[in-house]
């Protein structure tokens, strides 16, 4: 097993695989990988059980996430559109006369009349993965980035994190042995241990900078995130980086909504948050409650009175690790400390928990003009605690305030945003909705910010700092194109074209020729 070779060796294994990477070989790859870790299922949970404070119920759905997800990319490879392959072929037509260049011919191509044929090709190298504190599973060694990198046909080196060493060792380990199973290449998914976590930065630049590696998937703080992005961009060639970063993930409650049912959804949103801890990505950061009194930032609410006591009813419960339990304890002091934070800031008493063990908190914040200027109550709480405050939503200026940045800051961006309505949809219901799509990847409606659902119509991304690349997502089909990118061949003969391009489709692809999508042969009067 790769784990203990040094970084180069590890880099140069995984680029060698390149050439083998074929599109059936890449689907039944990803399809062993997910029946190995199916057979050891048990002993997985066990391990990140142990090692992470995630309990065997929350690992469960994550675990059936993980492999869910490499089945699903081998479906999409061998179903074939994913690489959009587009074909226009030359028109013949001898009584038409030679178009003017520029003009209208045929099939509605403008320009001369040559053959030309796309599809997605993989990036030519490694790519380096940074998986997340908080889901070992499905964004650790086997996680989306690897499912998705693998299956576009590059091969993968995953950085190990120090947070979970025995399950990414095991994971790589089950993993290397399905791919040797397969009689695959050495190497194809490649291991590199946090073997000294003093030098973790070094280990880190090593591997981003090495010529070999030619795109980075992170998932993490926007500090690392950043950090990696400028190593990447400050490479003789730079590389990409697909990088998800911290996300204070807005809550909107309409007055309908919350006179309607706010035992309902100050119960559905506390669950929500003490959901894994509140050390989710997409756990609910800032709740605001459309008020006419907006001076109400505390439990005199029956809104905020439920909130408060369901999220405190929680139990205290040890975090996912030394660094995630100080980060959460610095962040409430902090917002403890702000002169907008009502005095009463609602967390049960501290005092003799063990280490890493914490509570549920609740911070209400006096609305202001210029509250969310301040980066206290605009970055991420990783832990079970979420910011509480009002605003009159009769009035969409402090709305535009807040998402668009007008009073000093950058605009709002979040992986989620969601809101409840009452039960009639009003025309500023409207207005609010237009606006929360253009700082959220995914806008939910009467539902919390947690819950991902892996499928084609999802979108895991968000404008900065939730990414540093709101073109693209983390999670679905899409996912695979981050790690790809196109190219077109031109008046190129049938036998030098790729398979994927050729007339008689061999690979039986969904394809777009002539603006049409077919699994149908190019006509040979049409070439």
């Amino acid at each position: 097993m790769p784990t203990h070779l040094p970084l180069d060796s590890v880099i140069e294994s995984a680029a060698s695989a390149i050439r083998w990477l074929r599109t059936t070989d890449r689907s039944a790859l990803l399809d062993a990988i997910a029946g190995s870790l199916s057979a050891n299922r048990d002993s997985i949970i066990r391990t990140t059980a142990d090692e992470t404070a995630l309990t065997p119920d929350e690992l469960a759905p994550e675990f059936d996430r993980m492999v869910g997800t490499l089945a699903m990319f081998a479906d999409v490879l061998r179903e074939g559109s994913w690489l959009r392959a587009a074909i226009d072929p030359h028109w013949r037509a001898p009584t038409l006369p030679p178009p003017p260049h520029s003009a209208p011919i045929p099939n509605g191509c403008i320009g001369p009349n040559h053959d030309v044929r796309r599809m997605l090709i993989p990036l030519p190298g490694v790519v380096a993965v940074f998986g997340a504190s908080n889901f070992p599973l499905a964004y650790g060694v086997c996680g989306g980035d690897t499912a998705s990198a693998l299956a576009a046909g590059c091969p993968v080196v995953v950085k190990e994190h120090p947070a979970h060493v025995k399950t990414g060792r095991l994971l790589a380990r089950i993993a290397a042995d399905a791919c040797r199973e397969r009689s695959g290449p050495k190497g194809v998914l490649g291991y590199i241990p946090d073997a000294d976590p003093g030098a973790d930065f070094r280990t880190a630049r090593d591997l981003v900078s090495h010529p070999s590696v030619v795109a980075v998937g992170f998932t993490g703080s926007p500090g690392a995130g950043l950090a990696l992005d400028r190593m990447a961009r400050e490479r003789p060639t730079p590389i990409p980086v697909f990088a998800e970063m911290g996300s204070t993930n807005l809550v909107l409650v309409t007055r309908d909504a919350a006179t309607q049912r706010p035992r309902e959804i100050a119960d559905e949103l506390a669950a929500s948050i003490l959901s894994r801890f509140g050390q989710q990505c997409t756990n609910t950061g800032l709740i605001l409650l459309d008020a006419p009194d907006t001076s109400a930032t505390d439990d005199r609410h029956p809104f905020f009175a439920r909130l408060r006591e369901s999220l405190l009813a929680g139990r205290p419960r040890r975090m996912l690790s030394p660094a995630v339990h100080r980060g959460y304890r610095d962040r409430l002091n902090d917002l403890a400390a702000a002169p907008e934070t009502d005095a009463r800031m609602h967390a049960p008493p501290h005092t003799g928990l063990a280490p890493l063990v914490d509570v549920p908190a609740i911070i209400f914040a006096r609305p202001g003009p210029d509250l969310f200027d301040s980066p206290r109550f605009r970055a991420e709480i990783f832990g079970p605690a979420c910011i509480a405050s009002t605003i009159d939503l009769s009035r969409l200026e402090p709305l535009i305030a807040l998402l668009r940045g007008v009073t000093g800051t950058s605009p709002w961006g979040a992986l989620v945003a969601s809101v409840y309505l009452g039960e009639t949809i009003r025309p500023e219901d409207r207005a609010v909705v237009e606006m929360l799509q253009h700082a959220a990847g995914r806008l939910v409606i009467n539902g919390p910010p947690t819950g991902v659902r892996v499928s084609a119509g999802t979108v895991h991304a968000g404008p900065f700092p939730a990414t540093n690349r709101p073109d693209a997502t983390a999670v679905g089909p899409l996912a695979i194109e981050r790690w790809c990118r196109p190219v077109c061949f031109q008046n190129c003969p049938e036998a030098l074209l790729p398979p994927e391009l050729r007339d008689a489709n061999p690979l039986n692809l969904v394809r777009l020729v002539n603006g049409s999508w077919t699994r149908d042969a190019v006509r040979p009067s049409s070439r």
